[in-house]
């Protein structure tokens, strides 16, 4: 809004409209330095901010792989598991593709991901971030592979997702993922 109307009175001086008004004086240039805050050309690594960014793009990433692979109902061209999960949450993944394989299943969509960092601990070896997230899968629904028909579900389509975060062998990585069926969000 203020560079809006920054931008309308700028308009209305530049007129030509008045071409009998004062030329307006303004101050010579000056040559003498004065003095003003100095701007840091560089800042301080945030250790915190830093781990909540990594953090938050492994458990994406471990989304992004997961749409790919339930979208195709298996494994197959899904190479970057090992760059987003690892542990209890890598072989979790791997027995969610195995099931929709052996059911003739794919998920088809999307879901909506809001995650937010809830406990942060830099002090542990290794570093660890927790997650919770509302996953609202009402636009990524399992389907038979053959038919499109709908599979049946429990109809809530807004869970509660809680993950962990480790930073292991100098990335974060996903090592356990689950829903809490009994919240809803």
């Amino acid at each position: 809004m203020a560079l809006s109307l920054s931008l309308g009175g700028t308009a209305a001086c530049s007129s030509t409209a008045d071409t009998t008004a004062a030329p307006v004086s303004t101050p010579p240039l000056s040559t003498t330095p004065t003095a003003t805050t100095p701007v840091p050309t560089s800042s301080a690594p945030d250790p915190t901010a830093d781990a909540k960014e990594g953090a938050l793009a492994a458990y994406r990433g471990m989304w992004t792989v997961t749409v790919k692979a339930y979208g195709a109902g298996s494994l197959n061209g899904v190479d970057d598991l090992e760059a987003y999960m690892a542990d209890k949450a890598l072989a979790g993944f791997k027995v969610a593709v195995a099931y929709y394989d052996k059911n003739n299943m794919v998920v088809k969509g999307k879901p909506l991901l809001v995650p937010q960092v809830q406990t942060l601990d830099l002090a542990g070896k290794p570093s660890r971030v927790t997650i919770r997230d509302c996953v609202d899968t009402s636009n990524f629904q399992p389907v038979d592979r053959t038919t499109g028909q709908p599979s049946a579900t429990d109809g809530k389509t807004r869970h509660v997702m809680n993950a962990v975060t480790m930073f292991l062998d100098g990335k974060w990585l996903v090592t356990d993922a689950a829903y809490d069926r009994e919240q809803t969000c």
